[in-house]
C-alpha cells in the first residue's frame, strides 16, 4: 500500500521538500555493503601473504587510508557529474571499498603510537559492518511501505531507459503497473493527472521498445531456484540444517566439558584456574579483559545450547520453532560473540564469522520456503514434482 504524503496546504511544500529514501535504495546500500566487506577481507589477506610492504620511501608513506579516502572523493563526485543509473552503480562500489580501505587503519588513528595490530581496531571494523548490514535490512523492509513521492521520482528515473533507447516490455509494464498505482492513490489530482499522462506515453505505438533480456542476476537465481527445487527438499534441507545445527551446538558442549573438568579437577585458587584456562589465548591480560573472555564464553555456551534445542525441535518438526531459536542463536552470535571475538582472536575468526553468515543465510531461506506451510511427509517433499 502506497502512502500518499500530502497534508494541508500549507504543509505540502514541506512534505515534497523532505528527504524522500530512493525506492531503491537498497540495491545501492547492498552493494556498498558487500563492496566494503570484500575490500576489507581482500587487504587484510593480501597485506597478510605479502609481508605488509609500504608504499613510499624514508620520508614518504603512503597509507591505503588515503586511497579510500581518494576513492570516497570520487564515489561522491560520480553522482554529481552524471544522471546515468550506472553512476551510482561505481559510485556505491567506490564509497563501499573507499570506506573499507579507510576504516582499515582504524588501528592507527585511535592510538598514539599510531598501532595498526591494536586488538580493538578489529572489532571496530566488524561493528562498521553490521551496522551497514543494519542499514542495508532497514532499507530494504521500507521498500515494502514506499510512499508516492518515492514512486514517483523512481519512475522518472527509470525513464532514463527511454532516453537511452534500452526500455525493455518488461520493464516498460512494470512502470505501467506503478503509474497505475500512484494514480489510483495519491491524494494529489497533478501527480494523478502525471503519472496518467506518462501511461498514456508509455503504452503507445511510438515508444520504440527493446526486446527482453535475462540478466546475469536473473539467470543466478533462476538457477539457484532449480538447485533448491532439485536438490533441497524440505527433508533435505532440514536435514542439513540438523548437521550445522549439531556440529555448534556439540562443540558448545565439548567447551562446557572441558571448563568443568578443569574446574572440577584442579587445585589452587580459582583466578589460577581461570589463567591457566586462558593462557594461550591473546589478548587477556588483564582481569577487565578476562572478564570479558569469560562473557565470551558464556555467549558460546549459550547460543550452542540454543542450537541444540534448535536442533532437535527440527527432528520432531517444530519448524516454526526451531527456526525461532535458531536465528536467535546465529543473531545473538554474529552481534556480540563475534565481536568479542574479533577483539580477543583479530581477524582468524573471519571464516567462522563467514559460516555462520551462511549458516543464518541458509535458515532464513528454509524460513522463506517452507516456514508456515503445511508438512509434507519425508517421501511425499522428495518425490514431489517441480512447478
Amino acid at each position: 500500500m502506497l502512502r500518499d504524503e500530502r497534508g494541508a496546504k500549507g504543509g505540502a511544500m514541506l512534505a515534497i521538500r523532505k528527504p524522500v529514501v530512493r525506492a531503491d535504495a537498497a540495491r545501492y546500500v547492498l552493494i556498498l555493503t558487500l563492496a566494503f566487506a570484500l575490500c576489507v577481507v581482500v587487504t587484510r589477506v593480501y597485506l597478510e601473504l605479502a609481508g605488509y610492504p609500504q608504499l613510499g620511501n624514508d620520508t614518504y608513506h603512503f597509507a591505503h587510508a588515503l586511497w579510500g579516502g581518494l576513492l570516497q572523493f570520487f564515489a561522491v563526485l560520480l553522482p554529481l557529474l552524471c544522471v546515468n543509473r550506472w553512476a551510482r552503480d561505481v559510485s556505491a562500489v567506490l564509497a563501499g571499498a573507499g570506506a573499507g580501505l579507510f576504516i582499515d587503519e582504524v588501528g592507527k588513528f585511535i592510538t598514539q603510537q599510531n598501532d595498526y595490530f591494536f586488538p580493538l581496531a578489529a572489532p571496530i571494523i566488524y561493528v562498521a559492518f553490521l551496522t551497514i548490514l543494519l542499514i542495508y535490512l532497514i532499507v530494504r523492509r521500507r521498500q515494502s511501505s514506499t510512499d508516492v513521492h518515492a514512486e514517483m521520482y523512481y519512475v522518472l528515473g527509470e525513464l532514463e531507459e527511454v532516453l537511452e533507447d534500452d526500455l525493455s516490455v518488461s520493464e516498460r509494464d512494470h512502470l505501467v503497473t506503478r503509474l497505475q498505482q500512484i494514480a489510483a492513490q495519491t491524494a494529489r489530482p497533478d501527480v494523478a493527472d502525471l503519472a496518467r499522462h506518462i501511461t498514456q506515453y508509455l503504452q503507445s505505438a511510438s515508444l520504440d521498445l527493446s526486446p527482453d533480456r535475462i540478466t546475469l542476476s536473473a539467470r543466478c537465481v533462476a538457477l539457484i531456484t532449480r538447485f533448491e527445487k532439485r536438490f533441497l527438499p524440505r527433508p533435505i534441507a532440514r536435514a542439513l540444517l540438523i548437521a550445522l545445527f549439531a556440529l555448534s551446538g556439540v562443540l558448545s558442549l565439548v567447551m562446557l566439558y572441558v571448563l568443568a573438568t578443569v574446574l572440577g579437577g584442579a587445585r589452587g585458587s580459582l583466578p589460577d584456574v581461570l589463567r591457566v584456562i586462558v593462557s594461550e589465548t591473546a589478548n587477556v591480560d588483564s582481569a577487565r579483559s578476562l572478564n570479558w573472555y569469560l562473557i565470551l564464553i558464556g555467549l558460546d555456551l549459550v547460543t550452542g545450547m540454543l542450537l541444540l534445542v534448535a536442533m532437535v525441535a527440527f527432528l520432531i518438526r517444530r519448524d516454526v520453532l526451531a527456526s525461532a531459536l535458531g536465528m536467535i542463536a546465529l543473531v545473538v552470535t554474529l552481534a556480540f560473540s563475534n565481536t568479542l571475538s574479533f577483539y580477543f582472536d583479530q581477524f582468524s575468526v573471519l571464516f567462522n564469522t563467514m559460516f555462520t553468515f551462511g549458516v543464518l543465510l541458509m535458515l532464513q531461506r528454509y524460513r522463506d520456503r517452507f516456514v508456515g506451510e503445511p508438512l509434507l511427509s519425508d517421501a511425499e517433499s522428495v518425490v514431489a514434482p517441480d512447478d
